[in-house]
């Protein structure tokens, strides 16, 4: 019988705190990229933030301009017409103050109203990129607000178009600047037509300025917020 060895394979040697140091190594090397990239993250979104805040900032400055030309237009206008509707309400009515009421009732405008930063942010599903849950409420509330001005001023318009309009075509003449028959202004369809108006535009009159409140607030709350 062959008195061969037997061989018994050899037990490598490790260097285990080598391994260890390596493994710690690979250990913060993840996760500082981790780190990094949640930084990175974090920060698109901080500043995707205040791209937004800037954007509803400048949208609101420009709606208080708006806003604050069309309320000295609406109350100079309710001064003019005031005494006209009175004198209406009592029949005193004279048929040069008449015509000119109908002058004043012409024409028609309405504020035209910034809301492209809400809409983009609406668009892009980034509206919880707002961290602020009450400045987000407030931004929401104050377009929601913008949108019910709007619906006034579309009422107005309807109202305009339907019945300012076609009296106006039927009973006052635009070349000579006057009613052609002077008796329509004891009719109750001229009255109306002027009461609506009024009404009109006092309505819109105090929904600009409600909305001109909210404007104010909110800007002093997003600059507090941009300049910090």
């Amino acid at each position: 019988m062959s008195n061969s060895k037997i061989k018994f394979p050899q037990i490598v040697s490790y260097d285990w705190k080598k391994l260890f140091f390596e493994l710690i190594v690979v250990f913060l090397g993840v996760t500082a990229g981790f780190i990094l990239n949640n930084w990175r993250m974090q920060k698109d979104v901080q500043n995707t933030e205040q791209k937004y805040l800037n954007g509803f900032h400048q949208d609101i400055v420009a709606n208080i301009t708006e806003l604050s030309k069309s309320i000295k237009s609406d109350s100079l206008w309710l001064v003019h017409a005031k005494p006209k509707l009175l004198s209406i309400q009592n029949g005193t009515i004279k048929i040069d103050s008449a015509n000119y009421i109908i002058k004043l009732m012409v024409s028609i405008s309405k504020a035209s109203l910034q809301t492209g930063t809400y809409e983009e942010i609406i668009n892009s599903g980034n509206l919880n990129t707002i961290s602020n849950f009450n400045i987000k409420k407030q931004i929401v509330d104050y377009h929601e607000a913008i949108n019910g001005v709007g619906f006034i001023d579309d009422y107005f318009y309807r109202y305009f178009n339907n019945f300012v309009m076609p009296f106006i075509y039927s009973n006052f003449s635009i070349l000579k600047g006057k009613l052609e028959d002077p008796l329509i202004i004891k009719t109750n369809q001229f009255a109306n037509v002027v009461a609506g108006y009024y009404s009109m535009v006092q309505q819109r009159k105090s929904a600009y300025q409600d909305l001109l409140n909210k404007s104010f607030s909110l800007k002093a709350k997003l600059e507090a917020l941009i300049s910090d």
